[in-house]
């Protein structure tokens, strides 16, 4: 039997000093002198690198509940930038790590590095020097342009063209027009995308657009790779941001889904943000300490003002926060830990244009509630007779862009496809299906018409 004197006994020394701190100290080591404070919390090179390695096999390890790793073939989102080149490097490193213990990480059934080169939309876009930074890890790299979104396919013969977007005689919301154009053959796939990006009238659609067009390309190219999973270089800072401008643009029906650690809604596909517990100043330390190196990735509003767009807005409001309160970012992010996806959305119909779940009566909400003095383009009456509403496709978000875009802009290829989808499964409107039917016949190679053909 214990003796009760015992109980009021002081730890040993030795686990004293490994809990507390050291004056002037290592918080790991507690020998060498720190040189990097994160959160108050200091640590020297070596141990920041080592806890940086253990942070993210842990955040890997977390997401076990929704994917088997050992069975798990992973795609590395590699868009350049500090984030995902850190992440990237961790990833390779994983695999081949001799982890031991119960609660050790074991390595991926395979893992490759998937790339969208925006060389198209930015001539600057350093494309030769993130082939060599995926070379340097090395795993496989695949890539998919921009511009693929063009490409004729089977599945789609023909492209959605934006034609109304107004105020329909008789309704109470607005409604958005659109019919099937045929793919002009002598204009290549580089010039249509450029064409639909100055159709859109504001930085903030086009960062929208572009979003939407690299989300539904990083899908097509994991699939098109084997790939169950899908690694996403979303620092908590960049989470923070995101979140900030997603509810800034009306997305915060979809917000669980595009800012949570793990995301199934692409249903054979899962989205791992295995980076979400690194903040951006933990990211350029790890890159300068390891000498990762990474690539400059511009955007629409590189060297722009802060009002610029709301993507530009929220990150000048985050960071500028988060220099005076160091517990702004991790804040943000513990909350957004706590939202859940509400079984409606998962049950929904996916927008044509960014792919996420489509609100329920959105476009009344939009019309009724949203303040907005910008009243839309009227298009040509010569397009009424062939056009069909797909209003009830479209997100409360890809409404709002579409609202301001100018008639005549042709949506990528993946947009027919959604439309193709949300029809099986009476997703539209009953009247819009045989409207839809009969616009499309018009596209479609029948077998008869290929042997004509070749008599």
């Amino acid at each position: 039997m214990c003796d009760a004197s015992t109980l009021d006994m002081p730890p040993p020394a030795e686990a004293v000093s490994r809990r507390k701190a050291v004056p002037g100290k290592c918080i790991k080591c507690k020998t060498a002198k720190p040189n990097v404070a994160i959160r108050r919390i200091q640590y020297c090179r070596q141990c920041f690198v080592k806890a940086s390695v253990s942070k993210f096999r842990m955040a890997v390890g977390r997401s076990r509940k929704c994917v088997d790793w050992p069975r798990a073939k992973v795609m590395i989102a590699l868009s350049g930038g500090p984030t995902s080149s850190a992440m990237l490097r961790l990833t390779a490193d994983l695999q081949t790590m001799d982890l031991r213990g119960k609660d050790a990480m074991p390595p991926f059934a395979g893992a490759v590095v998937g790339h969208i080169d925006e060389s198209c939309l930015f001539p600057s876009s350093a494309e030769g020097k993130i082939r060599d930074i995926a070379a340097e890890s090395g795993l496989r790299l695949e890539t998919l342009a921009l511009e693929h979104v063009f490409l004729p396919t089977e599945d789609r013969p023909a492209l959605l063209e934006l034609v109304q977007a107004s105020l329909a005689s008789g309704s109470a919301s607005e409604q958005f027009c659109a019919r099937f154009s045929k793919p002009e053959k002598d204009v290549p796939c580089a010039e249509q995308l450029r064409m639909l990006f100055s159709k859109l009238t504001s930085p903030t659609d086009k960062e929208d657009m572009l979003q939407a067009i690299k989300t539904a390309l990083l899908v097509q190219l994991a699939r098109n790779s084997g790939c169950g999973v899908i690694f996403v270089g979303d620092s908590s800072t960049r989470i923070a941001v995101k979140a900030m401008a997603l509810i800034g643009r009306g997305r915060g029906f979809s917000l669980p889904l595009e800012v949570g650690a793990e995301s199934q809604w692409f249903q054979d596909i899962v989205a791992v943000r295995p980076m979400r517990d690194f903040v951006a100043k933990e990211v350029a330390f790890f890159n300068c300490w390891t000498r990762q190196p990474t690539a400059f990735v511009p955007t629409f509003t590189t060297a722009e003002h802060r009002r610029a767009s709301i993507n530009r807005l929220a990150e000048a409001f985050i960071v500028e926060l988060d220099q005076g309160f160091a517990s702004t970012v991790p804040t943000v992010c513990r909350t957004l830990q706590k939202l859940e996806t509400r079984p409606d959305a998962l049950a929904a119909a996916p927008c044509l244009v960014c792919g996420m779940p489509v609100e329920p009566d959105a476009n009344i909400w939009r019309t009724c509630l949203t303040i907005d003095g910008n009243a839309p383009e009227p298009a040509p009456e010569s397009n009424a007779n062939d056009a069909f509403d797909i209003t009830s496709c479209l997100c409360y978000s890809c409404q709002s862009m579409l609202r301001h875009t100018m008639p005549g802009a042709r949506l990528p290829g993946f947009c027919t496809s959604r439309l193709h989808a949300a029809a099986a499964g009476s997703f539209l409107p009953s009247e819009n299906h045989e409207q839809l039917r009969r616009q499309i016949e018009n596209f479609i190679i029948c077998d008869s018409d290929d042997d004509s053909d070749n008599n």
